[in-house]
């Protein structure tokens, strides 16, 4: 059986989003290779999707996710980017 989620991180612009999307999807190219796991903008929101047959692998991956969304939020608001993520969905 496999794990699966989507994640969604929304900002307040989808400028703020794509650069978002894209700093994820930098940290995503060193991921096992049988991770499978895309990032993307959407509008103002980030979607990630993730998938693993191993429980621990997928939820490593989704722990390192997380922690990297937050850091790069934190950053944001060191920058004083107002439009900062403020929330997100899990699936």
């Amino acid at each position: 059986m496999k794990a699966k989620a989507e994640i969604k991180f929304h900002y307040g612009t989808p400028e703020v989003a794509e650069m978002v999307a894209h700093l994820l999807e930098v940290d995503n190219r060193v991921a096992p290779s049988s991770l499978r796991i895309k990032t993307s903008a959407e509008e103002s929101t980030v979607v990630t999707r993730l998938e693993h047959r191993k429980l621990g692998t997928f939820l490593a991956a989704l722990d390192d996710l997380l922690f990297t969304e937050k850091l790069i939020k934190g950053v944001l608001s060191l920058t004083g980017d107002e439009d900062a993520g403020r929330s997100s969905d899990k699936k």
